[in-house]
C-alpha cells in the first residue's frame, strides 16, 4: 500500500509541474501584447494620433506665419518710410534737386520700394555718377551718391568729369578755375582721355593750365595761366610735355614774361618765340 501511494504521488507531481509550466507560458504570452490607450466619448472608443497632429502643427505653423507676414508687409500702410538720408562726398550736386525724384518713390514701404527704379531715376541727374540704396528696417532709407567731379569745361555747353565723362551741363561759378577744352567732335573722347593724362602729369607744375585745344589734324596746343602758349603737335604728347616741364624749371621759368610761344614739335628739343622787343 505504501509503495502504491508513493507511485501515485510521483505520477501526480509531474502532472502538476506540467500544468504550472503551461500556465506560465500562457501568462507570458498575454504580457507580450501591447496595451493600447483608448478614449471614450459618449460610449465610443477610439485611438487618437497625437504624433501626426504634432508633426502637422510643426510644419504648418511656420508656413502660416510666413504667409501672413508676407501679406502684412505688402500693405503700404505698414513699414512706411519715415526717414530718407542722402549721403556722399557732394561738391557740385544740390540735394534739393533730388528731393522730388525720391519723394515719388518713397510713398510706399520698404518692402514694396522699387529700388532699381529709384536708383535709375536718381542717376538721370547729369552730376550723379552712380547711386545705391540701403534699407534700414523698419522705416529708414539711405541713398548713397557718387558724384561726377568736373575737371574742365568742354567747349561752351558741357564739362569733362574726372571719370572722363562729358557732362551736358555748365557750372558758371567754375569759370576761371577750371581749364577750357576744345576738340573736333569725332576726336573728343580720345582727347578727353589724353587731357586727363596731361593733367595728372602737371599736378605739381608751378603754373596752371587754362586752355587745351586740338585741331582737326590732331595737333595739340595749350595755354598756361601766365599767358605762355605751348605747341605740342600730333605725336609723342606726353614725352614732349615732360621735356617742356624740365626746360621750364631749368631755364624758361625765369624769362617766361619775355616768351610768347614754345614749340615742342622737334625731335630733340624745342624752339622759343619771343615777344616783340623782348628776346632772350
Amino acid at each position: 500500500m505504501v509503495q502504491q501511494r508513493q507511485q501515485q504521488r510521483k505520477q501526480i507531481q509531474p502532472r502538476e509541474r506540467q500544468k504550472k509550466k503551461a500556465q506560465g507560458k500562457r501568462v507570458q504570452a498575454v504580457r507580450r501584447n501591447p496595451i493600447k490607450k483608448s478614449y471614450s466619448f459618449s460610449g465610443f472608443n477610439f485611438n487618437f494620433p497625437w504624433k501626426a497632429l504634432w508633426l502637422t502643427l510643426f510644419i504648418a505653423t511656420p508656413i502660416a506665419l510666413l504667409v501672413s507676414g508676407n501679406y502684412w508687409m505688402k500693405d503700404p500702410q505698414h513699414l512706411t518710410i519715415k526717414s530718407v538720408v542722402v549721403t556722399g562726398d557732394l561738391k557740385v550736386l544740390n540735394k534739393k534737386l533730388l528731393q522730388p525724384v525720391i519723394e515719388d518713390f518713397v510713398k510706399t514701404n520698404l518692402h514694396l520700394l522699387d529700388t532699381k527704379g529709384l536708383e535709375q531715376a536718381v542717376e538721370k541727374n547729369e552730376w550723379v555718377n552712380s547711386a545705391s540704396l540701403t534699407k534700414v528696417w523698419p522705416d529708414k532709407l539711405i541713398v548713397k551718391i557718387r558724384e561726377h567731379k568736373p575737371v574742365a569745361f568742354w567747349g561752351k555747353s558741357a564739362m569733362l568729369s574726372q571719370q572722363g565723362e562729358i557732362i551736358k551741363a555748365v557750372l558758371s561759378e567754375k569759370k576761371g578755375e577750371l581749364p577750357l577744352l576744345y576738340s573736333p567732335e569725332k576726336k573728343g573722347r580720345n582727347m578727353a582721355i589724353e587731357f586727363l593724362k596731361i593733367r595728372d602729369l602737371m599736378k605739381d607744375f608751378p603754373v596752371k593750365l587754362v586752355e587745351f585745344k586740338e585741331d582737326a589734324r590732331g595737333s595739340w596746343k595749350i595755354k598756361l595761366e601766365n599767358g605762355l602758349i605751348v605747341k605740342i603737335g600730333r605725336l609723342e604728347h606726353v614725352k614732349r610735355m615732360k621735356r617742356f616741364m624740365v626746360g621750364y624749371r631749368e631755364k624758361l621759368g625765369s624769362v617766361v614774361d619775355k616768351i610768347h610761344t614754345v614749340d615742342l614739335r622737334y625731335t630733340n628739343g624745342f624752339a622759343v618765340k619771343w615777344k616783340k622787343g623782348r628776346s632772350g
